[in-house]
């Protein structure tokens, strides 16, 4: 029996989800016993060792899309999935793509790059792709200024001397 598995509906942790509201507790409890095999074999998928952090924060990606997998399943049929269903899920997530794509997410994400949500970049895909961050448009006006400034006093002492 794993961790998950003596883990209590009450004790997990309800993560928001895109606009989704989170499962039922009733979804939680009758689909947190079944899945345990295939659980444990996505959980070995992502996660090399006790120090593999990039496969630790890709298990908790994994886990994050099927609760919010659930929530849907539940708000569109009104009913918690069957262990086919569930099993069906577990199998496409399961997928060698799938967990590839999972690893890259959390490498992205642990490297400031991860998916957002909210459609800003992070200063260090502005600085890869030559886009602009604040500090370097501050000091870019500033230069500006000087520049104006600098203009703006020779064009007064060029008119003063003549």
């Amino acid at each position: 029996m794993d961790d998950e598995t003596l883990e209590t509906a009450a004790e997990r942790p309800r993560l928001p989800s895109a606009g989704m509201p989170g499962p039922s507790a009733r979804t939680i409890d009758e689909t947190a016993g079944r899945d345990a095999s295939e659980r444990n074999g996505i959980f070995r998928s992502l996660v090399s060792d006790d120090s593999d952090i990039a496969g630790l924060v890709a298990y908790s990606i994994y886990k994050q899309n099927k609760l919010d997998w659930l929530a849907a399943f539940e708000a569109a049929k009104g009913r918690v999935p069957t262990e086919a269903e569930l099993a069906s899920y577990i199998i496409g997530e399961g997928t060698p793509r799938r967990i590839a794509t999972y690893r890259h997410l959390a490498e992205a994400t642990l490297s400031g790059n991860g998916p957002e949500g909210t459609g800003h970049r992070t200063r260090a895909s502005l600085r890869d792709s030559g886009g602009l961050t604040p500090p370097a448009i501050a000091a870019y006006a500033v230069i500006l200024l000087v520049l104006l400034v600098g203009f703006w006093i020779a064009l007064h002492f060029m008119v003063a001397t003549h």
